[in-house]
Formats: structure tokens, C-alpha cells, sequence
């Protein structure tokens, strides 16, 4: 898996993270960077260091475009290629899509997350099912801009051995039947701990204050994935990083209307919240 060649600085967020790149082209950089990265001992050299750090930072946005396509079309908001939907001033139902494409949008995002943790396990199979991903992908969704830019936060509670650390935290209660994380700003250490959990994983939006979102943007696709998970045990509901705990709280209460058996996690909860989830990989002293 990628953690075996991530040797970087975890304080500050690497300049790899600042990227701009249509979506087909950020999974054809995922593949490169996979094929390359497959054929490496640990512990690598230098050069493949920074390629680690690379694919680390590009996995995500298969999930990410994949993610917004999927709240636009069940929301019935406006695609647009270069432009980020605001959710706080966009009307919603503004656009009617098909029930065929709003029937088809749930496999899309399983198969991006899917695709994403394919990356980060390094598989040889990466290019076949990238391939597959990329043929199946609605008409134009390949040309839509992603925008990543470098965040020290995101990045520090991204790091595999404080990841590691929650999962080890929540696994010695039980493995969970769904990870859940708060997107966007978890879906890379969210990728990891699925891995090192062994479990599905699905991602909410709620960016409360990269975004500003009001609260959690939850959709009848998200509703099914949960109530189905939560049918068969407990759901782990978890965030990168815990400044305020204001994110986690508002997220877990409102997920706990469609499943009341739930846990909270956080890679880092920083020591001046008072809001103590349940599993944390590391305690951040400010």
C-alpha cells in the first residue's frame, strides 16, 4: 500500500497539493503514478517520495468530482465544468436530469471510491479498472476542473500513522459497518482508514467552514447508503480534524435521524475542544 512510500514533512502541506486538472486527466495522472509506484521497494528512494506524495494528494479527486456530480444531479442543481456549485446560494431543482442518469449516479460514486482506494493499495489491476471507470463515465464529466489547493490541516490529519492510530482505536471496539467522512476535507485520510479498517466507505458533504455549508448536504442516495449500513451494525462517522468539534457534533446528530447506532472519530482533536469523539488517532496540543 501507498503508506509504505510516504516519507514527507506532515507539519506543513507540500506544494504537489495545489493542482488544477480536468478529471480524466487526474485519473490518467493516477495511473502513471501507480504503474510507477507498484514496481517500488520499501523504502524507496527520494523520487519515488515525491511520486507518493503526488498520487497521495491526486486520489482524491476521483472521489471529489464524483461526489459533486452526484449532490448537483440529486439536488437538481446547474453543471458546470470549471465552476464550483455554491450550495448556499444556488436555487434547488433549478435543472431536470433523467431518471436514467439520477438512477446511476450512486454506482458512480461507489466505483470512484472504489477506483480511489485502488490507487492508494497500489494494485496492479489500477489501469484496467481506471479504464472501465473512465468508459462509464456520464458525457463530459472527463473535462471537469478539479481545484486542490495545499491545507496544512487536511494534510496533517492525513498522515498514515495517525490514521492508523483511529483505526487501531475503533477496531479494538468492533469494525464498523460503514466509515463515514465529512467531505471534502476527509476524503484522503478517510481513503486510508477504510483501508486499514477493511470496510465500506461513503463521504457527506459538510464543509462548514472551507465552504461555509449551512449544514450537512444530505441526499436520498446518502440516506440509503446509511439506513443500509446502519441495518447491519454501527457506523463510524469521523473527521480529519477536530478543531472546534462544531463539524463533527452538527454531522453526527443529523446522520443519527437514519442511523442511531453510531461512533465518532477524528484523526486529531485538538486539546481546546471540549467535544470528545469516541476514537481519536492523535491528540493535537495548540
Amino acid at each position: 500500500m501507498i503508506d509504505r512510500l510516504l516519507y514527507a514533512d506532515w507539519d506543513e502541506a507540500p506544494a504537489a497539493m495545489d493542482f488544477e486538472l480536468p478529471y480524466g486527466l487526474a485519473i490518467e495522472r493516477c495511473r502513471s503514478l501507480v504503474a510507477l509506484l507498484a514496481k517500488k521497494e520499501a523504502p524507496g528512494d527520494a523520487a519515488s517520495w515525491d511520486k507518493a506524495v503526488e498520487l497521495y494528494v491526486h486520489a482524491p479527486a476521483i472521489v471529489n468530482v464524483a461526489l459533486n456530480y452526484l449532490i448537483c444531479v440529486e439536488l437538481g442543481l446547474p453543471l458546470h465544468p470549471t465552476e464550483y456549485i455554491d450550495l448556499n446560494t444556488a436555487p434547488r431543482k433549478a435543472a431536470r436530469y433523467p431518471a436514467s442518469l439520477r438512477a446511476s449516479v450512486e454506482r458512480l460514486v461507489i466505483d470512484a471510491i472504489g477506483l480511489a482506494r485502488s490507487a492508494y493499495r497500489l494494485d496492479a489491476g489500477f489501469g484496467a479498472a481506471a479504464d472501465r471507470f473512465l468508459l462509464k463515465l456520464p458525457a463530459g464529466l472527463e473535462k471537469f476542473v478539479y481545484t486542490s489547493t495545499a491545507d496544512k490541516y487536511t494534510w496533517r490529519g492525513a498522515e498514515p500513522s495517525k490514521v492508523k492510530a483511529l483505526a487501531d482505536s475503533v477496531l479494538a471496539r468492533g469494525q464498523p459497518s460503514l466509515a463515514l467522512g465529512a467531505a471534502h476535507g476527509a476524503i484522503m485520510a478517510g481513503l486510508m482508514l477504510a483501508e486499514y479498517l477493511d470496510c465500506p466507505l461513503w463521504f457527506v458533504r459538510f464543509s462548514l467552514f472551507k465552504r461555509r455549508d449551512s449544514g450537512p448536504v444530505i441526499t436520498e442516495c446518502d440516506i440509503k447508503i446509511i439506513t443500509d449500513a446502519s441495518n447491519r451494525g454501527e457506523i463510524l462517522v469521523f473527521d480529519e480534524d477536530s478543531a472546534s468539534g462544531t463539524t463533527l457534533t452538527i454531522l453526527a446528530a443529523e446522520l443519527r435521524k437514519y442511523a442511531p447506532k453510531l461512533r465518532t472519530g477524528a484523526v486529531i482533536r485538538h486539546i481546546t475542544t471540549s467535544f470528545q469523539p469516541d476514537h481519536v488517532g492523535k491528540t493535537w496540543w495548540d
